[in-house]
């Protein structure tokens, strides 16, 4: 995760060694025997998941499946592919059982290579015409100098020849000083049919900002938005080194954008944080006074809450997970999930002041984090992550499932939590998904050196639920 490191938080709090499960029979190691919600779906691909089949997939931050009307799921990641540029975009689909998509790209696989640059790709959205965007990061290979990288296929995996002036790609550069490292992370698709694009840029030595571009559909920059089609977003808390990262993109139904990610509130210390603008790109001034607003646990000493993913639920509430520091002597992150409302205000119906924490301490003191969310239909929230679960700080992927209110669902898993291990070194979950009832996890798996993408599907109903909707 880089994100941790881009923001300076001291040592990485938790982190995932290269490597890959090497088999399906090893990977399923959580069987499906009980009658709780949450257990692997034994009719997904092979013993309820699927690999990728890579040796050497990468990731910047969490990327979430993206299931499609007809249950075909998308993911995106990185992937070395041994050239020159170290690593590529890598999008692979598969069909609503989990098999590869041999309709796309003929394997279900594509790579996206910008210029013989590193790349990764963070996130999807799919158009109403079918048509796939692809948003991450392209740096250079000689001063790390990264800006924000869009791609466009069409249904079958090739590049689209009338995005980013017939070649399919397009680079976007925020260049606002210090490394003039940007990063792209989110992506959400207007009415429209205009892009909008968030993440973060640096803007010195140390400072970054939410960064954000709408790009109209032929790739090129929406100059009604800000005149240049992109804006930035700075908190910039006295006292601070200005940390801001956007980690998320969402448009609601007025058309105004928001963004959620995180804002450095002291020195070394950061709280969830969003921000709303408008459609023209102003900060909206009806949300929260100033149009952002932060969010802040202050658990443990560094009193720091990191945020890795934020959604709008059908009535309007965001909700936000990531992980806050509980720990009163070495760092402990709990898992951390936040409610506010439509105006920016915690919800004072979830939890405790808007607040969740969940903690799983598979070992003493062990660190864990949530990375996806999603709301079912039924209002219920599920979230995905990573737990540490040795001595070596190797990950296992977890799911839980809370009630409108925030308290754990005890019909799921053991209490509302479950920890699956998928039989290798580390497995963690990056994102997550609604396919009909059932749940869609995508995530990275670990065994040595190598690293595979996998996903999986998750039992929902198992007494009424006939295979999934």
């Amino acid at each position: 995760m880089d994100k941790r490191n881009h923001a300076r938080r001291g040592a990485a709090r938790w982190s995932v060694s290269a490597g890959m499960v090497a088999s399906a029979a090893a990977l399923f190691a959580s069987g499906a025997a009980g009658a709780a919600d949450g257990e692997l779906d034994p009719t997904f691909g092979t013993a309820g998941f699927s690999l990728s089949g890579l040796t050497t997939a990468t990731f910047e931050l969490p990327s979430k499946p993206l299931v499609l009307a007809d249950g075909r799921i998308l993911v995106c990641s990185g992937v070395d592919s041994g050239g020159p540029s170290g690593t590529d975009f890598f999008i692979e689909r598969f069909n609503a059982d989990g098999s590869p998509d041999t309709t796309f790209n003929f394997d279900g696989k594509v790579t996206i290579d910008f210029d013989s640059r590193r790349d990764g790709c963070n996130a999807l959205a799919v158009q109403a015409d079918g048509k796939i965007i692809a948003v991450g990061t392209s740096a250079d290979t000689v001063d790390f100098n990264g800006d924000f990288a869009i791609a466009r296929l069409d249904a079958d995996g090739t590049l689209d020849p009338t995005f980013g002036a017939g070649t399919g790609e397009s680079i976007v550069p925020f260049d606002l000083g210090g490394t003039n490292s940007d990063t792209a992370g989110a992506v959400a698709m207007q009415p429209d049919g205009k892009i909008v694009i968030s993440g973060w840029a640096t803007t010195g030595a140390t400072g970054y900002d939410f960064a954000v571009v709408r790009l109209l559909p032929d790739g090129t920059r929406d100059t009604t938005f800000n005149s240049t089609g992109r804006v930035t977003v700075a908190f910039d808390f006295a006292g601070t080194d200005g940390v801001d990262q956007c980690d998320a993109v969402l448009v609601d139904d007025d058309g105004n954008i928001l963004l959620g990610g995180i804002a450095e509130v002291a020195l070394g210390s950061f709280d969830f944080a969003v921000a709303r603008l408008l459609p023209t790109g102003q900060l909206d001034h009806n949300f929260d006074a100033d149009g952002r607003a932060t969010i802040g646990f202050d658990l443990g000493n560094t009193a720091s809450d990191i945020s890795y993913q934020t959604i709008l639920q059908r009535d309007g509430k965001i909700v936000m997970v990531g992980a806050a520091d509980s720990g009163s002597g070495t760092i402990n992150d709990d898992v951390a999930i936040a409610r506010m409302l439509g105006d920016g205000s915690p919800d004072p119906d979830f939890g405790v002041g808007g607040k969740v924490t969940v903690p799983f301490d598979l070992i003493t003191n062990g660190n864990e984090v949530a990375t996806g969310v999603v709301e079912d239909s039924a209002g219920r929230i599920v979230v995905v992550g990573a737990a540490v679960a040795d001595a070596s700080s190797n990950f296992r992927s977890f799911g839980m499932r809370l009630l409108a209110d925030g308290t754990l669902d005890a019909s799921f898993g053991a209490f509302g939590k479950k920890v699956y291990d998928f039989g290798g070194d580390a497995d963690l979950f990056t994102g997550v998904a609604m396919q009909g009832t059932q749940i869609i996890a995508f995530g990275q798996a670990t065994t040595g050196s190598d690293v595979d993408d996998f996903v999986t599907r998750l039992q929902v109903d198992l007494i009424f639920a006939n295979g999934f909707e």
